[in-house]
């Protein structure tokens, strides 16, 4: 086959195949992530843009052909130019995508880069180099990547591309360059989201150390607990449970520790292990988190035809969320243990409870 055609049919395939992903989220990383005056919830993060499908049309099949062609000869500007005219957005992105990123592959970066800057659509500009970026991480090419990222224009892509490569480096084993990478993030709602990114990643591939090492590095203590937590919570899900539950306990922060033995105890009674269920439900000390655990322990049970053991779970339940004179969450939880001595044919202790909640409202 003549090198053309093989070009060409290589770029055909590509658009016939998936579009390429975009990417994930933001990061930060000096190894620190900075305590801020700011409000203790961080804004939300902005959301990456989705990846577009390519919907080839018939119409436009001429067109399409030709750009190709001409890529596949190497005369990119006309190529450009042909796939420009394309009508159809999906198609033309696809054309524009598939040229971009096999340039990108058999390692012209630059000419995929002006190709792409070339691009008149600046969103599709954008999303392009966040996919190549994405791409060539994947395979190995951090420092292709890199500079790919660097060209994109929208600042808050950029960063979420940026976030991506230091997340699959991560993921690989390359965590001082990940770290590098999250060190040039200079806002530091990003470089603290990376930084979480990074660690969470690393103990799902089954390097908690390394994991809690990044986290306990991070001044501001919401990002700091909050990742502590993630790692946790991602722990149980491979089952390296005295890890999860040491990890959980060094949190600092007295609500979020209990939100998070109180996640991994829910954790243990859906898999029906109620034993260790209760015996963390139990180290909870925060009242309202302990009530709520026992509550989902006793469903659990309840759904599995135990009633006789829900039921004395329940009343510990209820006995610690009446110990709370002024709460605002007491109410929800009243209802939500009434709703479950209903279900275990105790109406009217849940008549009696609901009446409380009624009370409570009438204040």
């Amino acid at each position: 086959m003549r090198p053309q055609n093989y070009l060409l049919a290589l770029l055909s395939l590509t658009i016939l195949a998936n579009s390429h992903p975009v990417i994930a989220a933001p990061l930060n990383s000096s190894g620190i992530c900075v305590k801020e005056n700011s409000p203790e919830l961080p804004s939300l993060p902005l959301l990456p843009r989705l990846p577009r499908l390519p919907v080839i049309t018939q119409d436009n099949s001429g067109l399409r052909y030709q750009a190709l062609e001409l890529a596949a000869t190497g005369k990119f500007d006309l190529a450009l130019k042909v796939a420009q005219t394309i009508p159809n957005e999906a198609d033309r992105f696809s054309v524009l995508s598939a040229i971009a990123d096999n340039l990108a592959a058999a390692g012209k970066v630059s000419e995929a880069l002006k190709f792409v800057q070339s691009i008149e659509n600046k969103s599709d500009r954008v999303e392009i180099l966040s996919n190549i970026s994405n791409n060539l991480a994947a395979s190995g090419k951090v420092n292709q990547a890199l500079q790919v990222a660097t060209a994109i224009e929208d600042s808050s892509q950029k960063v979420w591309t940026m976030r991506s490569v230091a997340t699959k480096l991560a993921e690989v084993g390359r965590v001082s360059q990940s770290l590098q990478i999250a060190k040039t993030i200079t806002v530091n709602y990003e470089k603290c989201s990376t930084l979480s990114s990074i660690a969470i990643k690393l103990a799902e591939v089954g390097q908690e150390s390394q994991a809690v090492q990044i986290a306990q590095t991070m001044e501001d203590e919401y990002w700091q607990n909050s990742t502590l937590s993630d790692i946790s919570l991602k722990l149980v899900e491979v089952k390296k449970i005295p890890q999860a539950l040491r990890i959980a306990q060094s949190i600092d922060d007295e609500y979020k520790k209990a939100s998070t033995l109180h996640d991994i105890a829910v954790n243990f009674a859906a898999a029906k292990e109620f034993s260790q269920a209760l015996q963390i439900a139990k180290t909870i000390t925060n009242n309202n988190q302990k009530a709520s655990a026992f509550v989902k322990i006793a469903a659990q049970y309840r759904k599995i035809g135990q009633v006789s053991e829900a039921l004395p779970i329940l009343a510990q339940a209820l006995d610690l969320v009446q110990q709370n004179e002024d709460d605002y969450e007491k109410p929800s939880l009243l209802r939500e243990i009434a709703d479950e001595y209903r279900r275990v044919g105790q109406k009217e202790q849940a008549l009696e409870i609901l009446s409380q909640v009624d009370a409570l409202e009438d204040k």
